[in-house]
């Protein structure tokens, strides 16, 4: 009885090492993502801001449906816990009036297009892979809004990363944003298509809006569905969803019906029916 209870011992050690050993190589190989720097983007895009009321104002309403203002960093730009699951990750997203005021418009635009700090890495939570589309003009009316808000007091930028988040960045479940951003690398437009043309305007607006949560094809992905459902709405129907946040039916739709009322509610008629006639080319012709 002696020899097994001591063999039993020996075994539960030898489990208990390799245990330790592999938790130590997740913590070490997270750690090498967590600190991992990236080389800078081969083009360096410089912003002219915009000024004056009306800039501002513009700037706030693209700031809105791109989720900035309002959404992932609070009701007042004063930032906000944007994840937080135990065992996963901790995530603050930043308090935007102190980022203003502590970056350059460089250093803004490589943090929001590239996912990148100016120290070379990367940010986390940020969908610079969506930004990475949005035109020199744009951009820059939502940086001028930003650095006309008055300083608040708020969050600072926090990432707390648990032993199962660690084993996501090992596995890649979960991706550095300058990661993913490289990966989907692509020139910005200088300019936001015109009103008149409505399939590129539709587009643009698709690909800065929707593809955080409906995937780069907008297809659909982690349960939201593809954004050809949005056929089975008219121009107006449509637009009466973005306005109320009530779907057909007068359902309310998970997350969706509160982004409409928060973000796409800022959307102008003209982006609403551009938006609508660009995802009704998503869905495939009818069989012959």
């Amino acid at each position: 009885m002696r020899r097994v209870l001591r063999w039993l011992a020996y075994l539960l050690g030898g489990v208990a090492a390799s245990a330790a050993v592999a938790a130590l190589g997740v913590y070490v190989a997270s750690e090498r993502v967590l600190g991992r720097t990236y080389p800078p983007p081969a083009e360096a895009r410089a912003l002219a801001l915009p000024e004056g009321p009306a800039a501002v104002a513009e700037g706030k309403r693209l700031a809105t449906v791109r989720g900035c203002y309002g959404g992932c960093h609070g009701m007042g730009l004063e930032g906000e816990v944007f994840f937080d699951e135990p065992g996963v990750a901790r995530l603050v997203a930043p308090n935007l009036t102190a980022a203003a005021r502590r970056y350059s418009d460089a250093e803004l635009e490589r943090i929001i297009r590239h996912g990148m700090r100016p120290d070379g890495r990367s940010v986390f939570g940020m969908p610079s892979d969506m930004f990475q589309a949005l035109s020199d003009e744009d951009l820059a009316h939502i940086l001028a809004f930003l650095r006309s808000a008055p300083a608040v007091r708020g969050l600072d930028p926090r990432l707390d990363v648990g032993p199962l988040g660690r084993v996501g960045l090992v596995l890649g479940e979960f991706q550095p944003a300058a990661q993913v951003a490289r990966q989907q690398a692509a020139p910005a437009p200088a300019a936001t298509p015109p009103a008149g043309d409505s399939l590129a305007l539709g587009r643009y607006l698709a690909l800065t809006s929707c593809t955080e949560c409906h995937g780069a094809d907008l297809l659909g992905r982690d349960g939201t569905p593809p954004l050809t459902v949005a056929v089975a709405y008219s121009p107006e129907e449509l637009r009466s969803f973005f306005r109320t946040g009530a779907a057909k039916g007068g359902r309310e739709l998970a997350l969706m019906s509160d982004m409409a009322r928060r973000r796409f509610s800022q959307l102008t008629d003209a982006e609403v029916r551009a938006l609508h006639a660009y995802l009704r080319t998503l869905v495939p012709p009818p069989a012959s």
